[in-house]
């Protein structure tokens, strides 16, 4: 093992359409076409909504690596899915696959010396996206130097993408975490990724390229500072294998998932051939907001013609949304939202955001479509505990339509608009786009999700059926407590 030299530019590497994940997804390389953008928009796709299915294809790309392997997250946790797939990474580095790992800061306190370790090792590079200067493990000094930077550090990388061999790669909502993969004991989400093969995938990483050689992202070796002697990557690797050995249940199921898929005889026949079109945010995204996803998004809102359905696990409509909203209405378009409700999302504040414009939005005539909470109105969620306390939506989608769909990183909010970096894709196609919405929009007819509307009085409801519930649903009484005195408070731009 060897400490890493600085940082000089890195690219993704040249497609080899030879390696074993080109024949798993019967990739070739693409013939020569009449523009460039059209060879780029070239893509075979595959859904993934199971939590499960989503680990399993995380760790199939991983292992069957061969030259490259490229992961950008908001959030990787250092639980067991997320020490599981670091020992993948591992694994893949030592039989000499080239390792790039970017993330952002927000969630890395008390990681620092996990993460120069493992910048270690020759085959891997960790970078940080918009890294707090001050890296003591304590929670006060990173808020304090939140409050202190706040226009600096409250913008940051929400992408999600994990490349390998520049010919395949998953985007989607999920981080890397239990909730994502129902491994969690507390609660689990709903979510949406997908598999994409092909010439497509280039794009993706040219935009890894962007962010990995962006000034804003530092090197750990320059950012970490530790003695040489108190980064032991062989012990690190002990500490790690020792702590999946407690999970090796979970690992076991993982990997039959996984083999299942590898050994499907069927899996290219679903696969559906189309086009795509990437979008996403630059990493100095708040130099350049006209350019940001959020506008793109909402100029393509306006092109639609008879429904627009939203699944957006964050929603507080900015005004440029609300009038587009209005646009649409005077129309005669539909417009549903699929959204959390108060007891089903898993930060607080950010339902004040979106409660004070429900009303505005029901005027309007839009739907409104809150998740239910509870696990067993979620029976296709497969789970390792039978004590999850909620199910929380994460997906974030647009369905135009019935051939067009949006998939990817970005929430119908203030902090995806302005923010947050995010990256997506557009797809038109009727079957991917007929996919999606079976996957969600059938939830409204099996009970998962409540209708918000008003009743013979004018006043809210929550309704499934013949079930009506007058009063908001919450996890708890001090829930209803919380969101009481976070209303109070003026921090609806930063949500």
């Amino acid at each position: 093992m060897l400490f890493r030299k600085p940082k000089a530019g890195s690219y993704a590497i040249k497609p080899d359409y030879s390696v074993p994940l080109a024949n798993l997804f019967d990739i070739t390389a693409p013939a020569a076409a009449t523009g460039e953008a059209e060879a780029l928009c070239a893509a075979k796709l595959l859904t993934i909504h199971k939590n499960d299915e989503a680990l399993a294809w995380r760790v199939a790309l991983i292992e069957n690596a061969q030259y490259s392997i490229d992961a950008q997250y908001y959030s990787w946790h250092a639980d067991i899915s997320g020490q599981w797939l670091i020992s993948k990474l591992i694994e893949a580095a030592d039989r000499g696959v080239r390792v790039r790992l970017l993330l952002d800061d927000i969630h890395t306190l008390g990681a620092d010396r996990r993460i120069a370790t493992l910048n270690r090792h020759k085959n891997i590079e960790v970078c940080i996206f918009n890294a707090f200067k001050h890296r003591w493990s304590s929670q006060f000094f990173r808020t304090f130097e939140l409050l202190w930077s706040l226009k600096r550090l409250n913008h940051r990388m929400h992408n999600k993408l994990l490349i390998a061999d520049n010919l395949t790669a998953i985007i989607g909502g999920r981080n890397i975490g239990d909730e994502y993969f129902s491994l969690d004991k507390t609660y689990i989400f709903r979510d949406l990724d997908l598999v994409v093969c092909g010439a497509a995938v280039e794009r993706f990483s040219y935009s890894f390229d962007l962010f990995w050689n962006s000034p804003i992202s530092k090197t750990a070796w320059r950012l970490i500072a530790f003695r040489p002697g108190r980064l032991n990557f062989r012990r690190m690797l002990k500490h790690l294998n020792k702590n999946l050995q407690n999970s090796q249940h979970i690992i076991q199921r993982i990997e039959s998932i996984k083999n299942d898929f590898l050994k499907d005889s069927e899996l290219q026949s679903r696969l559906i051939s189309t086009h795509v079109e990437i979008v996403f945010d630059l990493p100095a995204k708040k130099s350049s907001p006209e350019e940001s996803m959020a506008q793109v998004l909402n100029q393509r809102n306006l092109q639609t013609a008879k429904q627009l359905t939203v699944i957006s696990a964050y929603f507080i409509p900015s005004q440029s949304l609300l009038a587009s909203f209005k646009t649409l209405r005077d129309n005669g378009v539909r417009i549903q939202v699929l959204t959390n409700s108060l007891a089903s999302i898993d930060v607080t504040a950010i339902f004040t955001g979106y409660e004070r414009y429900r009303h505005q939005l029901l005027n309007m005539g839009v739907e409104l479509y809150e998740l239910r909470a509870e696990p067993e109105h979620h029976p296709e969620l497969s789970t390792t505990s039978a004590q999850i306390n909620f199910v929380s939506l994460h997906a974030k989608s647009i369905i135009y339509d019935s051939d067009e769909v949006y998939i990817g990183t970005l929430n119908l909010d203030p902090r995806s608009e302005f923010l947050n970096t995010e990256i997506g894709m557009f797809i038109k196609n009727d079957g991917l786009t007929r996919i999606v919405h079976n996957a969600f929009i059938d939830d409204l007819s099996n009970g998962s999700y409540w209708q918000v509307k008003y009743n013979g009085e004018g006043k809210l409801i929550w309704q499934y059926r013949d079930e009506i519930r007058t009063r908001q649903p919450a996890r708890d009484f001090w829930q209803r407590v919380r969101k009481a005195i976070i209303s109070l408070l003026p921090i609806q731009q930063h949500l």
